[in-house]
């Protein structure tokens, strides 16, 4: 009686499996992959967020389909000051970017339609699609020199391919979509007739000696949809707003954003206090944002220096921004058979081939984010886990 959709949730592995049995048991797990800002010991004060949320006007409903006007405005000042001209009637206020990824499908796609997407990537893509009944078939990037690329082979369309999706950094490998990529995807796009859709949640997260190619809200020849949100660009994840940016020719555009403003009318999902809130939020949150860019450079050299320490024989992959650690595992480890002992151990991390992340090498994903403290205990966790293995 329930639908195919939800066919995911049938499943569940033997490393969470072993996680729940484990919490049953009320043994302690350290999480070294929360990437939860509050978590992390980033979040807005409760003096600082109360004034923000209690606003005049939070009595009234604004039933605008595309958001307040006062918070597209501050979104889309936002991109001014990153370099795009972004217009606010092209600006669409979600629930969360999960939320702006579901409207997009929905204006995209048939069921049964599919969406090319990269690969590696963050799985949450999956859930999504599934509940808008959206195939996704990935495309590959690959190591270049150390740089992450499209392998150009690997694009392909069909009949129902609608759109491809790039993100821009990426979660997991922290890479930015360079200009050959740009021009890669962008080509593709114009010549099999298809929307780009693109993830730039971790724009604001560049690593240390690294330039961002910037944000592809401004893109002129492609119809592009820009996502982004409060959890990430604010440090703000429990106020729920996320938004999408509808750039690219005029008159695909227009009838875009026409037929969006449809989709955006039948849920008016946004909450009128976060709204509010979203400008002082936008205007205020670069210090918290140079705060983790710290965190995350510490806990990245005391992942490069424990690599180096131990005999393990682990290395750490190149970041070149958001929050992610990539640590590959020497060869002839399993990862499933490593995180089951790490998990003894009393710690958890996510396996590389959960986010797509090639076979051939085995890997382990962590968040950066991990306060320093439970990093290094975590750390010498993993060492044993591995001494075990």
């Amino acid at each position: 009686m329930f639908s195919s959709r939800l066919s995911f949730a049938d499943t569940t592995n033997a490393l969470s499996k072993a996680k729940a049995k484990r919490l049953a048991a009320g043994l302690p797990v350290l999480d070294l992959s929360d990437s939860n800002p509050a978590n992390a010991g980033f979040a807005w004060s409760a003096t600082d967020l109360g004034p923000m949320l209690r606003r005049d006007g939070i009595q009234r409903q604004d039933p605008d389909p595309l958001g307040l006007a006062s918070a597209r405005t501050a979104v889309s000042d936002y991109y001014s000051s990153r370099g795009a001209r972004v217009p606010v009637d092209r600006l669409f206020l979600t629930a969360s970017t999960s939320e702006a990824y579901s409207w997009v499908f929905k204006l995209l796609c048939n069921p049964g339609d599919e969406v090319l997407v990269p690969s590696p990537a963050y799985p949450l893509l999956e859930v999504i699609a599934a509940l808008e009944g959206v195939t996704l078939r990935p495309y590959q990037l690959v190591q270049l020199a150390g740089e992450w690329v499209i392998d150009i082979t690997t694009l392909s369309v069909n009949r129902q391919t609608r759109a491809i999706l790039a993100i821009n950094p990426s979660n997991p490998t922290g890479a930015f979509v360079g200009r050959r990529d740009r021009d890669v995807l962008r080509g593709f796009a114009l010549k099999n007739g298809l929307a780009i859709v693109c993830d730039e949640v971790f724009l604001d997260y560049p690593a240390e000696g690294v330039a961002s190619p910037g944000t592809w809200a401004g893109e002129a020849n492609v119809l592009t949809f820009v996502l982004s949100g409060l959890s990430k660009v604010a440090l703000a994840p429990q106020l729920k707003v996320g938004w999408i940016v509808v750039a690219g020719p005029a008159v695909a555009t227009l009838e875009a954003c026409r037929r969006l403003e449809h989709i955006a009318d039948a849920y008016l999902s946004v909450n009128t206090p976060a709204q509010l809130a979203l400008p002082d939020l936008l205007r205020r949150a670069e210090p918290l944002r140079a705060l983790v860019r710290t965190r995350v450079a510490q806990g990245e050299a005391t992942l490069r220096a424990w690599t180096t320490a131990s005999v393990t024989g682990c290395t750490v992959l190149p970041r070149p921004a958001g929050w992610t650690g990539i640590l590959t595992l020497p060869p002839g480890v399993h990862e499933d058979r490593f995180l089951m002992n790490a998990l003894s151990e009393g710690v958890w991390v996510h396996p590389g081939y959960f986010y797509g992340m090639p076979t051939t090498v085995p890997s382990v994903v962590l968040s950066l984010l991990t306060p320093p403290d439970g990093l290094s205990a975590g750390l010498q966790a993993l060492d044993r886990a591995l001494k075990r293995t």
